[in-house]
């Protein structure tokens, strides 16, 4: 039976009521907790994936297949476990808005990994240790801005900074910036439009992962101020 219990029983809900909120919440606890590591997952290995693609090493695609297989497999026991969370307990308020959040959220950490692995994948398309070396360092330099993003908006989800969201809204403009510097240099490179087109394809997927970053700063200013943010140009 659902407890339907929210912050303003407590006073007059005694020993029993009080227990039944500390295990409501640390099942709560538990889904962001694997939520987050998920996440945290893409932000350590996204880095160490990039710099093997970089010197052609085919060994990051197996890494990468294997992180995002568990992130996978996080992101349904997250949306398995919040749905029943939500049918029996029946939160309100701000637990309504943080497990509400953490559902929709589940999709960008699934797409993070997704990234990750398309990224590792992209060496078997490639040899990136033929291309320029300036075309080499706007990819690198796109990776790590990328990557400091969604690692940024993580941090803003787990510390709750609802006022994070301009600044990585502006972070991502800059990420923009760079994927477009990046298209335009892949555009003049003297060699096979295959290297052309993944390129291209590398662009998007770095573009895409900051994307996500800012969606995790979104929806924790929803979570903590109950309004959802619109940004963009």
């Amino acid at each position: 039976m659902s407890s339907g219990i929210g912050r303003q029983d407590l006073p007059r809900l005694g020993t029993r009521g009080r227990q039944l909120r500390s295990e409501y919440q640390e099942r709560l606890d538990g889904i962001d907790d694997e939520l987050v590591g998920g996440a945290l997952l893409v932000a350590e290995a996204m880095p160490a994936i990039t710099r093997a693609f970089l010197v052609g090493d085919r060994a990051c695609i197996d890494e990468a297949r294997g992180h995002a297989d568990d992130i996978t497999e996080r992101c349904r026991h997250v949306e398995d476990q919040g749905f029943i969370l939500l049918a029996r307990e029946a939160p309100v308020s701000g637990d309504l808005r943080r497990l509400v959040a953490i559902l929709r959220l589940v999709n960008d950490v699934e797409r993070a990994g997704r990234l990750m692995r398309h990224v590792a994948e992209s060496v078997e398309r490639m040899d990136p240790r033929l291309l320029p070396v300036e075309l080499r360092q706007q990819l690198e330099e796109l990776a790590h801005r990328s990557t400091e993003v969604f690692r940024r908006g993580l941090d803003a989800w787990r510390q709750r900074d609802g006022l994070a969201v301009h600044e990585l809204d502006r972070l991502d403009n800059d990420v923009d910036t760079l994927r477009t510097g990046l298209l335009v240099h892949a555009r003049e490179l003297d060699g096979a439009a295959s290297d052309v087109l993944v390129l291209g394809l590398l662009g998007r997927y770095f573009e895409r992962l900051a994307d996500h970053g800012v969606a995790f700063a979104q929806h924790v200013t929803f979570v903590v101020t109950g309004e959802r943010v619109a940004i963009g140009p």
